[in-house]
Order: C-alpha cells, then structure tokens, then sequence
C-alpha cells in the first residue's frame, strides 16, 4: 500500500484548514481554540502520525497510531522509538538501532524510508515513512515529523514472490543463479571487511543408482530430505544452494578453513544419524570439497572459487569409493 498522504499535502491542507479557521474567526463565528481543532485533524488521519525528537525520543503520537501500535498515548509519550515501535534489529538481522541513528543524524537523507517496526504485542510489521525534519526559526534542527502507513501485506508479497524466484522448489535451497550471486557478493563483502569465507561443494552419492531401482520420487526425497538435514544443522547466515542434479553447494560466511571444518562435520554427522532415522534402503551419503578465503588474498573470481571446491569434492569422492573397495571414475 502506498502512503495515502504525502508530507507536502498533508501540510497544504494543514494550512488550508488554519486560514479557514482565521477566517471564520474574523467574522465572528464563535470557534473552540485553533490548536484543539489542528489535533482533532491530526487525530482523525487514517495514518500513522508522530514526532520524535534529536534523542530519538516519541513527542507526539496520533490517536491512529496509539490504535495500531496498542500503546497509549500515556504510555508512548518520552519513551524512545527504540524498543517500543522499532526493534533492534529487523527479522533478517539489519541493525536498526544504526538506522535511527542516520536518520536523526541526517534526516535530508531519509525523506522517505521503509523498515520493519514492532507492534505493543511483539508483532512484526512494516511500514513505509515519509519524514520531515522540523526546524526553529533559527535553522535549529528540533524534531522530526513521520507520517506512515502499513505495507506488511505488500512486504509478505513481494517476500513470496522473491522467494520463488530464488530458491529451488523441490529442497527450499536457493538456486543456482542467486547461490552465486549471494557467494559472489559474499566474497567482495569479506575482502572488503577484512573477513574470511569458506564454501562446501557437496556431490550426493548414489543418486543414479536410487533413481534406477527405487524411481525418480525416491531419489527426489533422497535430495530432499539430504538438503533439509544440511539446513537444519548449518548457521542462520550460512546459505545451502542447490547448483543441480545432486550437486549442491554451502556458503560459509564469516567463516575460517577450521571453522568450516567444523560446520561440515556437525552436517554430516545428522546425515549419517538420518540414515537410521529415515529408515530408507538406501545410504544417505556425500561427497564435499571445502575452499576458504582470507581477505589478505587477492578476491577470487567466484567461479574459479567453485571449481576449486569441486576438484576437491572428486578427491573426497574418489578416497570414499577406494574405502568401499568401489573402483574409482
């Protein structure tokens, strides 16, 4: 949903209103004082009204926002925005408590901005701001006077459809395209914050043969239910992809060699445990290669970064089929 009001017209229509009343008042009209009716305009808006000052903390708070955010005005006013409407960090982890800051710092720079509030209740939701720094007759910056509107609808939407165009339907797994592009943008962050990263390749074993004696639906659950275990057992900022076919690979953010070892052998073991658990005729097994970059490197080029990972995977795979007494391709 768009705002339904910008700043701009909501304050032609302020003034508007305020000449009307000056006029009414010259003619003798008798009227209740002018600043009473202003807050009843404000009041009545159907969106989301409230200043808050240069420490962040709430001065105004329309009637509509008291209803939405479920806080009274008793309850709001001299609070600070932090940890009553706006939380500390959103639910991907973007660090609002910054953000704020920029805002009060610089609020030329954030005429109009989205980002995710809280509600009284703890509920998530998002709203789209246009703000206006207020200032004294003097130039002094004094406050700033945000009018929003909800577009949580909007967000869970566009949310659903970037999700599908992500992620791999068959194992929730970005795809192939937005796997690189995440490892890619992953690599620039590190070597520009002076971090590491590490990556997996994973080849899924037996695939072929589990397609050929138990059908495609079987070997689709062997790549399903490998992909969720993978998931369930890596870290909120590490991202599994799905490249295709039974390669997949995991991206380690932040992330050294021993760590990486680390994050694999916890994977692997809930795979071996999935063995009993699943209680399939099939061995759920993989293959993997890991590669890790230091930002004392030169940046890689992500593909290159890949194939590395890969050839190191064939060797993994290559010392598993000599262990089974398989011959080696």
């Amino acid at each position: 949903m768009q705002n339904d009001i910008s700043l701009d017209s909501f304050f032609d229509e302020f003034k508007k209103m305020r000449d009307h009343v000056m006029t009414l008042e010259t003619r003798g009209r008798e009227l209740v004082q002018r600043e009473e009716i202003y807050r009843q305009m404000v009041h009545s808006a159907n969106s989301i009204i409230l200043s808050w000052d240069t420490e962040g903390k709430i001065t105004f708070f329309n009637q509509f926002a008291q209803h939405f955010f479920g806080y009274s005005e008793a309850e709001i006013i001299g609070h600070n925005v932090l940890e009553t409407i706006v939380p500390k960090e959103d639910s991907e982890g973007v660090d609002l408590v910054e953000l704020m800051k920029q805002i009060r710092t610089h609020p030329e720079n954030f005429i109009n901005n989205e980002n995710e509030n809280i509600k009284c209740n703890g509920e998530r939701v998002w709203i789209s701001w246009t703000n206006k720094p207020i200032y004294d007759n003097k130039g002094k910056f004094l406050e700033i006077l945000s009018v929003g509107n909800d577009i949580t609808q909007r967000k869970k939407l566009e949310d659903e459809l970037a999700r599908y165009a992500s992620t791999d339907m068959l194992t929730g797994a970005l795809n192939r395209r937005f796997g690189e592009e995440f490892l890619q943008r992953s690599l620039e962050d590190a070597h520009l914050q002076k971090q590491t990263l590490s990556i997996a390749f994973l080849d899924v074993n037996n695939l072929k043969k589990v397609n050929d004696i138990y059908g495609h639906n079987e070997g689709d659950e062997l790549i399903r239910l490998t992909a969720d275990t993978i998931m369930k057992t890596i870290r909120k900022q590490d991202r599994l992809c799905r490249l295709g076919g039974d390669e997949f690979l995991i991206i380690f953010p932040k992330c050294n060699m021993q760590q990486a070892k680390e994050l694999w052998q916890s994977a692997n073991t809930a795979l071996e445990a999935l063995n009993i658990l699943a209680k399939k005729p099939y061995k759920f097994s993989v293959s993997h290669g890991l590669v890790s970059y230091d930002s004392k490197e030169p940046l890689p080029d992500y593909k290159l970064f890949i194939k590395q990972a890969d050839e190191l995977m064939y060797e993994d795979k290559r010392a598993q089929k000599a262990k089974l007494g398989e011959v080696p391709r």
